[in-house]
């Protein structure tokens, strides 16, 4: 029983239990008030009552006197006495003597129970009321930099769902539009989006681990702090009820047994016995919180994978390097704390079976270093969490970092690279590439917004001298222009088809007054459709990369017939069996379909899929 006492821990039995543990602390703290009282009350007695003795004495001392002689030689003697009295007085004399001793011995004890019992109770209570505080203020800290991490969660996902919105923007625009502005702006909004996108994947680790930290390492700490301080509590009231049994034992022989056995109650009062029953009462159903997880964007089709594609990959090497030089930083700094922590409470052990009315000096030492490690701690945790997850996810891509000089401005402009992506317009002809356009492939990252399959078809428009089709139609509704590119259009105002709809959703129309533009399909009634025209389609068909908003329509899969291994970077490798969300389906004939397996998205052969 005493080994299990002795290895009895409220933070190992109890969990997230810091407020209940603290509140009956407090209360075995605020009960010194109630000691105190008790002996200065009954010190108050033992004064009184010595001053009645001494006043009780005194005056059968006068008494004695008047009756002296009277009881020592009778009322006529023949021969006086003088100042001799008879044994009996004598007996008696000594007898009020020793009562007016007894008084003083008692005034003494009173005295001895609140200099060394009730002050001593006071000064234990303001210490144990300074180190409850002083461990409440290191449970305050951890507490809010626990309810930051998760505040700082939710504004990391509001943020990244911002972004996602901006991007959702951005890509409609670039849809509707083949405007070179558009489409880097949509380029931008995707980068932003990723780096917003890592940023709360990399919180959400980092918050996983510090809620670890928090509910399995710093508050069963603290807790066990709290242990300490009141067990050292009760170990020293049991040291001042003992000593006050000494002082009544040495004032009052004839109380000895009875004292006696109060101290063997007060030996039976172990400190741990509190602790077990305290333990035994509160135990609960307690359940760890759950982890905290990846939650998509409810605009953006999205997966809880880090984006590592460039310049994304950029940015978390950059990020890597810096978490690494603050890492090492922290880690040497939690070592050194670790050890400080260590050696002091190696040396509160040595003294835990002296225990003084000085021993809040070495706890409080303590409690100072254990409040610098949790800090170092956390953030040595933060920093490690966010270079396992970059490490992880990167696999073996070399994530060296090296900071790019920055590019210096010409005095004639800046200095551009003559990227094939950044010029599809020949200076010579001033006609549009579309050769450029159709073999540039795209980036398989989890999100590339180019659309160059309808770029490619907003460039022959706006390069046309007149319609490519026939048809006519008449508006159902009114429909106002968002952009450059569009149209308004009356409802019941007739239009003149010039491209039917490609299947995004919009249809190029001319007007009466000579205005042409796009129009949503949903909005116009078509007399009489036309071809698809299909001259020019690239070899392999590149639709839009980027699933369409949730809820706008419903996923379509695919399964591989056979096998097929991707080569090229726009491409992704299936294997007979695979269930494949369809992104773009062939609907131009090129013969490649778009889609999505296991987060990748790229193209593969129509012929090697079934629809399901």
């Amino acid at each position: 029983m005493a080994d299990d006492l002795q290895n009895i821990s409220i933070g190992n039995e109890l969990k997230d239990s810091y407020k209940v543990t603290s509140k009956w602390i407090n209360n075995g703290i605020n009960w010194l008030t109630d000691l105190e009282e008790f002996y200065r009350e009954r010190g108050t007695i033992e004064k009184e009552y010595a001053a009645k003795l001494k006043e009780l004495s005194k005056r059968h001392f006068d008494k004695k006197s008047k009756l002296s002689a009277r009881l020592s030689v009778g009322d006529e003697p023949q021969i006086t006495p003088g100042s001799l009295e008879c044994a009996s007085l004598v007996l008696w004399t000594d007898m009020l003597t020793q009562t007016e001793a007894i008084a003083d011995r008692r005034l003494k004890f009173g005295q001895e129970l609140n200099i060394k019992v009730a002050d001593n109770l006071n000064i234990l209570k303001g210490k144990s009321t300074r180190l409850a505080q002083q461990i409440d203020v290191i449970n305050e800290y951890i507490t809010s930099e626990k309810q930051k991490m998760e505040d700082d969660i939710n504004k990391s996902k509001k943020h990244y769902d911002t972004l996602c919105g901006a991007t959702e923007t951005a890509r409609d625009k670039s849809v509707k539009s083949a405007s070179e502005k558009y489409k880097q702006k949509l380029e931008e909004r995707t980068v932003d989006m990723n780096v917003g996108k890592n940023d709360y994947l990399i919180k959400i680790n980092i918050a996983n681990r510090l809620k670890d930290k928090y509910y399995f390492q710093d508050v069963p700490e603290l807790l066990d702090y709290l242990q300490e301080l009141n067990e050292s509590r009760v170990g020293l009231i049991n040291k001042l009820l003992k000593n006050a049994s000494i002082i009544e034992r040495n004032a009052n022989d004839e109380v000895k047994n009875t004292l006696h056995l109060i101290d063997q109650t007060i030996d039976q009062n172990n400190p741990k016995l509190d602790t077990a029953m305290f333990i035994k009462h509160n135990v609960s159903d307690w359940k760890e919180p759950a982890d905290f997880y990846f939650i998509p964007s409810s605009i953006w089709h999205d997966d809880e994978e880090l984006v590592i594609k460039e310049p994304e990959f950029t940015n978390l090497k950059k990020r890597l390097s810096e978490a690494l030089g603050r890492h090492s930083q922290f880690e040497r700094a939690c070592i050194d704390s670790k050890q400080k922590l260590e050696e002091s409470t190696s040396d509160r052990n040595k003294d835990s079976e002296n225990l003084t009315l000085k021993f809040d000096g070495k706890l409080s030492t303590s409690l100072s270093i254990l409040s610098t490690f949790m800090k170092e701690d956390t953030k040595r945790v933060q920093n490690e969490v966010e270079i396992e997850i970059i490490q992880n996810f990167a696999g073996d891509k070399d994530l060296t970092y090296v900071e790019q000089a920055k590019q210096k401005k010409s005095k004639f402009g800046f200095l551009r690279g003559g990227s094939k992506k950044e010029s599809t317009t020949s200076p010579d002809n001033g006609s549009a590439d579309t050769q450029s356009l159709h073999t540039v492939k795209t980036s398989n990252s989890h999100h590339t917004f180019s659309s160059n399959v309808f770029s490619l078809r907003r460039n022959k428009t706006q390069t046309s001298t007149g319609p490519t089709g026939s048809g006519s139609g008449r508006a159902l509704y009114e429909y106002v222009a968002k952009g450059d590119d569009e149209v308004t259009i009356l409802a019941g105002e007739t239009f003149t088809l010039i491209e039917e709809d490609s299947g995004n959703g919009w249809t190029l129309i001319g007007l009466s007054n000579g205005t042409q533009g796009l129009a949503p399909t949903s909005y116009l009634e078509i007399a009489k459709p036309i071809q698809a025209d299909t001259t020019g389609s690239s070899s392999k068909k590149k639709g839009p990369s980027v699933a369409p908003r949730r809820g706008a329509k419903k996923v379509s899969y695919v399964e591989a017939l056979y096998d097929y291994n991707a080569d090229g970077d726009d491409e992704i490798t299936i294997r007979a069996g695979d269930r494949i969300v369809l992104i773009q389906d062939d609907t131009d004939g090129s013969g490649w379909t778009e889609g999505e397996l296991n987060g990748q998205r790229g193209l593969f052969p129509t012929g090697y899929v079934k629809k399901v």
